[in-house]
């Protein structure tokens, strides 16, 4: 099997996931679990993390791997989904899993996935089979903490075969809310399904409804809540397109520490790291304040408000719900103050669109409607429509690069350019400006996205 011939095999479980399956959600977890069964049980071995919310679950995630491995430990890093590379989304201490890697735990796999099709349930999807070879691939390099991102929801989400020592829940909002509920209590039911007995839960601060709801699922379930708002205290200094200064206390004051993102939400994003590390402490993972700061200041993450080209600005990210859509929105009204900006925008069909396009539009001069590479894309006429409520002149160009380059061409120097929507266009567009040196660049910032060169460690200096 070669490594192409492992990506067709992933992809065909992707095409697979529109089929028909049994009626009901809760199907989901019989599935995988059916699976890691079959593969030999690999989560049982493994103390894990599992990071569920709306908005900043990736990044917090990243985090909190960053601190943890530059605090000495091996730790497993699992995100979703990619911007390039299906690897993105599997590693350990900041490398991806190498080809060869992938396609031996593919090898391995692929006959228990395909045994699922005479399960009552069906066949294992596509999410449901990366969370599998993840933890398998942890397993195999025995990490010592493997931090998974929740994927829909978190009660039925795949990830939740895990029994994690730690469950930490960002902030919640609306999105996907024809699977999980139609009001934030019903969204916070399903996202604070990961909640376990006896165990700590960090949860970011929270809507009123969405902390009411929080709160007795934490009785309910005899969690220990932990509340970052209680615990920690942080400000920002300065912001510029290369990031910002955090001050942050918690159970230690780590002064001020430099943050590579932009936009205050990521320093919400870092304070809860610090607080889900803090909370990990008593269960082995002793936590020193070099190591948060080491680890944070050499975090790299891709995608998230990141500036790719100068002269004009070009800013790439990965935005697709309401929440994320206003983060981005701050972040460019602060440190891009008073820019004529010129929007490429794409978005997938299982998202709302019309609230992120409310939030974002309105920003713009000129904006440019496109076509992301996936499944179930959104017509982009049929964006470009919402759109022209809020922006002067709208395009549309279903190429994903030749709207990449219709911005450039409309662009002067002092302009902005921002390519938001979705992962999928964030990461092509990205993979395109970088041009010749792309692919190398951004396998090469990947593999240092959770964790740089924490702790003197030997790693090379992401999608739904």
């Amino acid at each position: 099997m070669t490594y192409a011939e492992t990506l067709r095999f992933l992809m065909g479980l992707l095409d697979a996931d529109l089929r028909p399956r049994s009626v009901g959600r809760e199907t989901h977890l019989r599935r995988v679990d059916r699976l890691l069964a079959r593969l030999g049980r690999p989560e049982r071995d493994l103390r894990t993390v599992l990071v569920a919310g709306t908005k900043g679950k990736g990044s917090t995630a990243a985090m909190l791997a960053a601190v943890e491995q530059a605090g000495g430990r091996r730790v497993g890093l699992y995100v979703k989904p990619h911007l390039l590379d299906y690897r993105e989304r599997i590693r350990v201490d900041g490398r991806l899993v190498g080809e060869a890697e992938l396609v031996d735990l593919v090898q391995q796999a692929r006959p228990h996935v395909e045994a699922g099709s005479s399960d009552p349930e069906g066949t294992p999807t596509y999410f449901e089979v990366s969370v599998a070879l993840a933890l398998l691939y942890f397993h195999r390099h025995a990490v010592d903490l493997a931090i998974l991102e929740v994927g829909l929801g978190g009660r039925l989400d795949a990830t939740n075969v895990c029994d994690p020592l730690l469950s930490v829940i960002t902030p919640i909002s609306y999105d996907h809310v024809d699977r999980l509920g139609r009001t934030l209590s019903a969204i916070a039911r399903e996202k604070g399904g990961i909640m376990r007995a006896a165990r700590p839960v960090v949860i970011a601060p929270q809507p009123a409804e969405v902390e009411e709801t929080l709160r007795t699922m934490c009785a309910e379930a005899d969690a220990r809540l932990v509340r970052v708002a209680d615990r920690a205290r942080w400000s920002t200094g300065r912001m510029s397109p290369a990031g910002q200064t955090v001050h942050l206390r918690s159970r230690q004051d780590y002064g001020s520490l430099r943050l590579p993102l932009v936009g205050r939400h990521q320093a919400l994003n870092a304070a809860t790291a610090v607080v889900a590390a803090e909370a990990l402490a008593p269960a082995g993972f002793a936590l020193w304040p070099e190591a948060v700061r080491q680890g944070l200041e050499t975090l790299r993450w891709p995608g998230r408000v990141e500036v790719v080209r100068q002269r004009p600005t070009v800013i790439v990210d990965v935005a697709h719900n309401v929440a994320s859509m206003q983060a981005l929105r701050d972040a460019l009204l602060e440190v891009w103050p008073g820019r004529r900006i010129i929007l490429v925008f794409g978005m997938v069909a299982t998202h709302d669109h019309e609230g992120p396009t409310a939030v974002i539009a309105p920003l713009a001069d000129v904006a440019i409607v496109t076509l992301p590479h996936h499944i179930q894309p959104l017509p982009a006429r049929r964006l470009a429509e919402t759109v022209r409520q809020y922006t002067p002149q709208v395009e549309v160009l279903e190429d994903r690069a030749a709207a990449v380059d219709r911005a450039l061409a409309l662009a002067r120097e002092e302009d902005v350019i921002c390519i938001t929507g979705s992962f999928y266009l964030a990461g092509d567009a990205r993979a395109h400006l970088l041009a010749g040196d792309a692919r190398a660049s951004m396998l090469g910032d990947a593999e240092e996205v959770a964790v740089g060169n924490a702790k003197g460690k030997s790693s090379p200096s992401p999608s739904a």
